[in-house]
């Protein structure tokens, strides 16, 4: 039993080429900081929207916020705008150091511990999307920090951190898919409906008012999605079905960025999915990817 469990977590598992995982996710974090960029000062500034102060409450004494910086660096001089800026600054050039090769670990750390400290001290902004993408970034330092291990132990750390990923997506989507199944919303469609009405465009809208006569379609969505999260860990670590469940949770969640306008929720899920199962959809760019990602390695390597 124990030899099997030993198997199961630390086995080559199939998976994407780490460093390929590494640039997706370091591309991603990128991105998404850019996105925001305009109005960090309203999120996160000691005179933005919310007082940090304010969000300062709903952060346990142990985690990390801005405001505990706000106070060291005024010592220098640096007011708390400033430092925010030196926050953001780092967070940035530590991600394109990461996509440059340039001591990745360290650079990995930096910016997963900057995004947890951002989000802790924007606690009434922040949202699904970024614990997600602040558990990516964790995601991201864990492999970062497997290359630091002699090239026999890599793989299986490599194997271990995927491991770790798809239990945490099967919990994920488990325990969501129990919390539908417990009420009435998702089982009789008013959920589905609810959300068309209430997040999505009016473009979308209008696009969707003639399935108001077919109300047992949004039943079927409904309990389409419900079935999908409940069943998710099982349909996933089964071979048949793998490949289909894979493409309509990728479906589901271009639907919550579409229909909701959760474009960066949709996206991160999409990404970790594809991280954690996306070699056993078998796309030729794919396996082109994966196989430059393994010649430069084993260059690196060699030289």
């Amino acid at each position: 039993m124990i030899t099997k469990i030993e198997s199961f977590i630390f086995k080559n598992s199939i998976s994407i080429n780490r460093e390929f995982a590494i640039k997706l996710i370091t591309l991603f974090a990128l991105v998404n900081i850019l996105t925001v960029l305009p109005d960090v000062f309203h999120i996160f500034s000691d005179q933005g929207i919310i007082k940090s102060q304010v969000n300062q409450r709903y952060a346990f004494w142990y985690q990390p916020v801005l405001n505990w910086f706000f106070k060291s660096f005024s010592y220098i001089g640096l007011n708390a705008n400033a430092t925010l800026l030196v926050f953001i600054f780092m967070y940035i050039g530590s991600l394109i150091a990461i996509l440059s090769n340039f001591k990745r670990t360290g650079f990995a750390f930096v910016a997963w511990f900057v995004h947890f400290t951002l989000i802790n001290s924007a606690y009434l902004f922040s949202y699904g999307a970024d614990y997600f993408m602040s558990f990516t970034l964790f995601i991201n330092l864990a492999i970062c920090s497997s290359l630091l291990f002699k090239k026999d132990i890599q793989s299986s750390l490599y194997s271990f951190i995927i491991r770790f990923l798809q239990i945490h997506l099967c919990l994920v989507y488990f325990f969501a898919g129990l919390g539908k199944a417990l009420g009435t919303d998702w089982i009789d469609g008013n959920a589905i409906w609810f959300v068309i009405n209430t997040y999505t465009s009016d473009s979308v809208i209008e696009n969707s008012l003639p399935l108001i006569a077919y109300p047992m379609f949004f039943k079927i969505l409904g309990w389409g999605t419900v079935i999908l999260e409940l069943l998710y860990p099982i349909l996933m670590f089964t071979k048949f079905t793998r490949k289909v469940t894979l493409w309509l949770v990728v479906l589901l969640h271009v639907g919550i960025a579409v229909f909701m306008e959760f474009y960066t929720f949709g996206s991160i899920m999409i990404l970790l999915n594809f991280i954690a199962f996306g070699q056993h959809l078998k796309l030729k760019f794919i396996e082109k990817i994966n196989i430059k990602f393994n010649k430069k390695s084993l260059k690196t390597q060699t030289v």
